[in-house]
């Protein structure tokens, strides 16, 4: 199987299968409407999914059949990034539309169904050897870009389309399971949230209940390989070898993303533009869902550099649950956090899998069992 013919990019496309999206004035701001056709942005491949169908900006129908008519997707067609986040791949989801536009930022791949698996293709791009050859091809005068001809002359392999469709199921499998853990990791913390009463009991401030401590700098290059994740402000920042704090615990940002409070099922490693958190009388869950009603995101305290202050964080009033109210809280909540947390982990064992078996899988070197 290693002899999987090569090609390029061009071989696999419909005639006229390959097109950028509109020039110049010709899509913009001022075009956008509430409801019509979705126009396809970066932020609708930034996922480690197909496609991310969250959000939208629209244009008229008019407007799409009429000036844009020549920048058009439709389901199953790939989604390239040309400038910007290079490498960021997708492929349009069947539902609820049949029309989208591409935006000046994206191209479109409309692949022969007579060459080519686009979940194939698209599995292809996300290897590290198609990451790498984008990376090498990009133009990097001004914003490093990529052109329809650099995306057409890309060499790709081209197996037998059961061998395709063979390993585009295979890895479509992992990552619908991946997705799924999601789905029920979401609604464990639903549910959880659900269970989580504000306290009624005796007024205070959040300091009598919890303390927040500073985090640690640890530069980029003074982190080793391991298996400790590394909590910026905005979540998860890289690994390191050894853990500053022992999990479960709660990340809160200092600087930077202020007030994002994050939760590390296990032992993790807080930088100096965070706080994390040791609960003086209440649980960690407690805390967790506390700490995300309190608004601290809005508690900016520098105009230059965002800033949370500390003493103004522990200063927040707050209401002393009762012992009644934290056992009950405990016994509904803390099995749904272990869901989650298990979930997330197993997420992370399908995500090295994944990425194990990506490259052999593309390339021919890890066989898969087709009807022919």
């Amino acid at each position: 199987m290693s002899d999987w013919p090569v090609g390029v990019v061009r071989d696999v496309a419909v005639p006229k299968g390959l097109i950028g999206g509109p020039f110049g004035s010709r899509l913009g701001s001022k075009d956008y409407v509430p409801h019509g056709v979705p126009v396809i942005r970066g932020g609708n491949l930034a996922t480690p999914g197909f496609f991310d169908r969250s959000e939208f900006v629209y244009v008229t129908r008019a407007k799409a059949a009429g000036e844009l008519a020549r920048n058009l997707a439709r389901p199953g067609d790939v989604i390239f990034t040309q400038r910007g986040t290079l490498g960021q791949v997708g492929i349009v989801p069947a539902g609820p539309h049949d029309t989208y536009v591409v935006s000046q930022s994206q191209m479109r791949l409309r692949v022969d169904p007579g060459r080519a698996d686009p979940r194939y293709i698209y599995y292809q791009f996300r290897s590290t050897t198609m990451q790498a050859a984008i990376q090498n091809s990009a133009i990097t005068t001004g914003v490093p870009h990529i052109n329809l001809g650099i995306l057409a002359a890309l060499p790709i392999v081209i197996p037998p389309l059961p061998a395709q469709r063979a390993v585009a199921d295979l890895l479509t499998s992992l990552d619908e399971k991946i997705a799924g853990n999601d789905r029920i990791a979401a609604t464990a913390m639903a549910l959880a949230g659900a269970a989580f009463e504000p306290a009624a009991g005796r007024p205070g401030r959040l300091g009598d209940l919890v303390d927040l401590v500073y985090g640690k700098a640890l530069p980029a290059a003074q982190r080793r390989p391991g298996p400790v994740p590394v909590y910026g402000s905005g979540g998860p920042a890289g690994s390191h070898d050894v853990p500053l704090v022992s999990g479960p615990g709660i990340i809160v940002g200092r600087k930077g993303t202020v007030g994002a409070v994050h939760w590390s099922a296990g032992d993790f490693f807080p930088i100096d533009t965070t706080f994390y958190l040791k609960p003086r009388t209440i649980p960690m869950e407690y805390a967790y869902l506390l700490l995300r009603t309190l608004g601290l995101s809005g508690m900016n305290s520098d105009s230059a550099v965002p800033g949370l202050n500390r003493a103004r964080a522990l200063a927040v009033p707050v209401r002393a649950p009762t012992k009644r109210a934290i056992d009950d809280f405990t016994a509904r909540a803390r099995p749904l956090f272990a869901l989650r947390d298990r979930l997330a982990r197993e997420n992370e064992a399908l995500h090295a899998l994944r990425d194990d078996l990506l490259p052999g899988l593309i390339e021919g070197r890890i066989a898969v069992a087709t009807d022919i």
